[in-house]
């Protein structure tokens, strides 16, 4: 059996080799191409008394073959594709590769069994080519494989049931690919005879998978991932046109739909600012609140991702038709969507939320995304209040498969070598949710799967979509007892908590007169020297120094790195990056609160509350809402605060020695060398 890694190897060279030597160099036009090949093999293969690959070169043979001597091989090929194509009707042209082409792509499929049950070499084949096409076009029409392939399960998508499945940002046409994929799995599954196999498949594909892509090209290329597998069509599976305007005059229309499954273009750089288009979504309302009798609304420019989540909703026949959808994690996670949130839950039934790793969409983008499947509710609800309460799915898998410059991960064995295995929990992943279907745990197969209730989103004070939010802590258990313990919002112990806004970072040289400027990274250092300085002038000075005893936290970036301001530190200016937090001291100790934030505990909480699709960010308000648990011993709290006191204590002074002792010798090496 080929090796994944060589199996990829094998169509990345026949790819590169046809794009760059083929009278036809189109993505599209490669892809139909060896498209027939691999039908060839599979007729052949099918026809063998022996489970051998249609292609079994030796070293020598494939030298030959690659050295002129290919006549013989390129008319074997092309008239074992005439009979397969007058059994099953595939294509209604003839292969349009000259012979040494021809060749070159069989010797490389050589040892390839086309037809392994194991796995679907055909599909893998046809992936790999997405993921090159992907490299030319930027990316940005590309979902994973993974994420297509869980996305038919979390549907449950059956054309045997009358489901049909529409992708209205179609991209390359991963999820129409993974819709197929899923057919022909349910078909195998089915006990069907293996010569009515191919038949049905192309009969249930033509009749359920139905896609729309805006760009003309990228359309092309989704056609020919599919027609590469069913063969030619009369009809494109993907029509090209703008999804946001969707109408009832073609082939995917509004409460139509049982399936749909999407990765939209996402971004807050990129908005639609057309009213023509925005008048037509909900999500693009804004209510105001100037005349009460009779409230008006006025249109927002919104990103693209905000309308297709009403616009993928709005396919779906009310009350049974499912969406999964990619989604940039903010939109899950940040309070300036939360009112998407809100939506959502009044107008769906939220069933699975999958927190997809960092890596997925990478090289291409660093976004962080979620998956989301869900129902559309027969009528839409007016107050959260009035929402039922049921169960979510959620997950947080670890690994994709491929690290973020693109390429594979394999897993390691016992010994540290690295296996032929794709280093990825998704198999573990896709087993919880069909023990979580089946009244099971989930828990016990895949340790980042759990469910929460629908009420747990409700009493988030954002909302929260995402699983990272919910995951269940290993704290719980452990803080049972409560009787010894008070909670307190952090909010309710301090003063303020907040963080300057934006300004304009005019560096000055040093000078005695010039304040030090701290980033997020320098807060825990032991030096009070930096490359930046601000002017004791700079007309925002007050609002970005920082006073002793101030707990600080950076917000941005690398987020809940928790430090206090010693006094070394006094009246430093800090970055809009880090978050102030001035702590009422009649409340509580400034070093116990400090502590606490840098618990284990508490990071885990800080981490529920990160949001952000590029960067991770952490807000004022969901800090001042962490409940403080504070000892209700005296001698537990103050034994807390005074190891702390003397550590931070310690700290300063060193702060200090250090930065006398390096003036002194600065001194005395401009002595010295008469500097």
């Amino acid at each position: 059996m080929v090796k994944t890694a060589e199996l990829q190897s094998k169509i990345t060279n026949i790819y590169n080799h046809l794009y760059a030597n083929a009278g036809t160099r189109t993505p599209h036009g490669i892809a139909n191409e060896v498209g027939k090949v691999l039908h060839t093999a599979s007729f052949m293969e099918k026809n063998k008394s022996s489970k051998k690959p249609a292609f079994e070169f030796t070293p020598k043979q494939i030298k030959d073959n690659l050295n002129g001597k290919v006549s013989n091989v390129a008319k074997e090929i092309r008239r074992q594709f005439s009979k397969m194509n007058a059994k099953w009707n595939f294509y209604d042209d003839e292969i349009n590769l000259n012979d040494f082409d021809l060749v070159y792509t069989c010797c490389q499929l050589s040892g390839v069994l086309v037809t392994d049950k194991q796995r679907d070499v055909f599909g893998d084949a046809i992936e790999i080519f997405r993921g090159q096409w992907a490299k030319q076009v930027g990316g940005q029409f590309f979902t994973d494989g993974l994420v297509t392939k869980l996305a038919m399960q979390l549907l449950e998508f059956n054309p045997h049931k009358g489901d049909d499945l529409v992708d209205i940002c179609s991209g390359t046409g991963g999820f129409l690919l993974a819709g197929l994929n899923h057919i022909r799995e349910q078909l195998e599954q089915s006990g069907i005879a293996e010569e009515n196999l191919e038949r049905d498949l192309v009969h249930l594909a033509k009749k359920s998978l139905k896609g729309q892509e805006v760009d003309k090209e990228v359309a092309k290329i989704a056609n020919a991932t599919l027609t590469s597998r069913l063969g030619t069509s009369d009809e494109e599976y993907v029509q090209n046109g703008d999804s946001l305007l969707i109408s009832d005059t073609g082939k995917i229309k509004y409460d139509s739909h049982l399936c749909v499954a999407s990765n939209p273009p996402f971004g807050t750089k990129i908005t639609v600012k057309d009213h023509k288009i925005l008048e037509k979504f909900d999500l693009a309302k804004v209510s105001s609140r100037s005349n009460t009798l009779f409230p008006a609304h006025k249109i927002a420019k919104r990103s693209p991702d905000i309308l297709f989540v009403e616009q993928n909703v709005k396919l779906l026949v009310p009350d049974k038709g499912r969406l999964s959808i990619v989604l940039p994690y903010q939109i899950l996670s940040g309070p300036q969507t939360m009112y998407v949130r809100d939506w959502l839950m009044k107008n769906t039934v939220i069933q699975s939320i999958i927190d997809l790793p960092g890596e997925t969409f990478q090289p291409h983008t660093g976004t962080k995304t979620c998956l989301i499947t869900l129902k559309r509710r027969a009528t839409v609800i007016e107050e959260l209040s009035e929402i039922e309460d049921y169960p979510i799915f959620m997950s947080i898998p670890k690994w994709i498969g491929h690290d973020r410059r693109g390429k594979p991960v394999y897993k390691k064995n016992v010994e540290g070598k690295q296996t032929n295995e794709i280093l990825t929990d998704f198999p573990q992943l896709s087993a919880a949710y069909t023990a979580y279907k089946s009244g099971k745990s989930p828990e016990s197969i895949h340790e980042s799967s759990f469910v929460i209730s629908s009420s747990d989103i409700i009493s988030a004070d954002l909302l929260q979509f995402n699983a990272q939010y919910h995951k269940p802590s290993k704290f719980d258990k452990s803080l049972a007892n409560r009787k010894e313990w008070d909670f307190v919002n952090l909010e309710d112990l301090t003063t303020k908590i907040f963080y300057p806004g934006r300004f304009k970072r005019n560096y000055v040289d040093f000078s005695e007169n010039a304040v030090p400027f701290f980033g997020g990274s320098d807060i825990l250092q032991l030096w009070s020297w930096t490359n930046k300085w601000i002017s004791s002038n700079h007309p925002k000075i007050k609002e970005l120094a920082v006073q002793k005893n101030w707990v600080i936290v950076t917000r941005s970036g690398s987020t809940g790195i928790v430090s206090i301001v010693p006094e070394a530190w006094n009246g430093y200016a800090m970055s809009e990056h880090i978050i102030r937090i001035i702590v009422d001291e009649d409340k509580i100790s400034p070093y116990y609160l400090m502590g606490f934030l840098r618990s284990e505990y508490c990071q885990e909480i800080i981490a529920k509350g990160v949001f952000g699709s590029v960067i991770d960010e952490i807000d004022p308000s969901f800090l001042g809402k962490i409940k403080v648990p504070i000892p209700k011993s005296e001698r537990i709290i103050n034994q807390m605060i005074e190891e702390i006191a003397k550590a931070e204590e310690a700290r300063n002074n060193a702060i200090l020695q250090t930065k006398q002792t390096v003036k002194k010798m600065d001194k005395c090496y401009a002595d010295a060398f008469a500097l």
